[in-house]
């Protein structure tokens, strides 16, 4: 009998110890700001409200957010996350603000984790982490909210139920390149170019045309591919390599592939720089692994970041070519840049009073670059 019963209570303690261990928490990068209407210490229920600043339905459904989140101060707390460069995110908060707690999935592990694929998306969990409900904000109702917190008895502070990990601890857990140059297909579709930069490498996920893009800083409509080339890829770069060495041609070399250059005729902004007044690298300061770039809805903002780069992130907001003076230390020195360009004429005066740069839109010759495959 004795046997038995302790053969029960080791069974007890393994399903204790079982349960303990199968906590799943909801891993985020960092915390923007935690919520200024409920507690983080105990609560019976969290809502993660997966968004994004351009997503506007997201946007809408934060006012619904709110309300709810004031309806329920003790026991309910909302985290919107999102996966957005978190500087940006900040920007939105300062000119939208809000009460609730904003976190940011730099890697996008917790939207893959809970297969989140289309938003606004939202998953509803008790203290425990286990999902109990999963669908958009604006569909969470006061009445299920009522109805779940009196079906829970478990509370959990909002430090166990988050697992902050930091980039640091994200990139020595993923995948690091062992070759210089290392290209591999990929089968999902990618909307835009994905970049990650950080001191061990360089990696672009996207279709070759925004790949090779980036890498020449050429605007998209000065790339023609051949039939059937413009798939999707995942490039790695191995770090260091020579900041002036051509990657868009190492990559197109590597690939067997061949490029043709023409000069085509068109409408575009052409820059001057007589008196160059560039700023230097000390006016704006993201960081290590940060973006580069953070452009608004009105202005462009740049730490470190030569004039060829600016020039390739206009030519996408403007939709046209943007070609700057053929000299490398002029095109290719990085600096800090902050200018305007929604409204052109105010662009221009702020390219030319801050940074010495005449900016023309007029008919000019740039250079397109066909890629096709190299005959046999």
């Amino acid at each position: 009998m004795s046997s038995f019963k302790n053969k029960r209570f080791s069974l007890v303690i393994i399903c204790i110890l079982a349960t303990t261990y199968s906590f799943s928490q909801i891993k985020v990068s960092e915390f923007l700001q935690e919520s200024k209407i409920a507690s983080s210490k105990s609560n019976k229920l969290y809502f993660v409200d997966f968004w994004a600043t351009w997503c506007v339905p997201c946007i809408t459904a934060k006012e619904h957010l709110g309300v709810l989140q004031k309806q329920f101060p003790s026991d309910f707390y909302v985290v919107s996350l999102s996966m957005e460069n978190p500087l940006k995110v900040e920007r939105f908060l300062k000119n939208k603000p809000n009460s609730l707690a904003v976190a940011i999935d730099y890697k996008g592990e917790t939207f893959k984790d809970y297969n989140v694929n289309a938003l606004p998306d939202g998953i509803l969990i008790n203290a425990q982490g286990k999902v109990l409900w999963q669908g958009g904000a604006a569909d969470l109702k006061a009445t299920m909210i009522s109805r779940f917190l009196r079906q829970q008895t478990s509370k959990a502070s909002l430090a166990s139920v988050f697992n902050i990990i930091g980039v640091e601890e994200l990139a020595d857990t993923e995948y690091k390149p062992s070759e210089v140059l290392e290209i591999k297909p990929l089968n999902s579709t990618i909307e835009g170019l994905d970049v990650v930069d950080n001191e061990k490498y360089l990696k672009l996920s996207g279709s070759l045309k925004n790949i090779v893009g980036y890498l020449a800083k050429i605007y998209k409509n000065q790339i023609v591919l051949e039939d059937g080339l413009d798939t999707n890829y995942e490039v790695y770069f191995k770090k260091p390599f020579n900041t002036n060495e051509n990657l868009a041609f190492k990559l197109i070399t590597e690939m067997k592939l061949g490029i043709k250059r023409e000069l085509n005729e068109g409408e575009g902004i052409n820059f001057t720089v007589t008196n160059p007044k560039f700023w230097d690298t000390d006016q704006i300061d993201w960081g290590k692994n940060n973006a580069k770039y953070l452009v608004g809805d009105s202005d462009i903002k740049a730490d470190n970041a030569s004039l060829k780069d600016i020039a390739y992130q206009l030519a996408y907001v403007l939709d046209m070519p943007v070609i700057v003076p053929d000299d490398s230390q002029l095109s290719l020195t990085p600096h800090d840049w902050e200018f305007h360009y929604k409204f052109f004429k105010l662009m221009q005066s702020d390219l030319l009073d801050n940074f010495g740069i005449k900016a023309e839109k007029k008919t000019i010759s740039y250079p397109v670059y066909y890629i096709q495959k190299k005959s046999r």
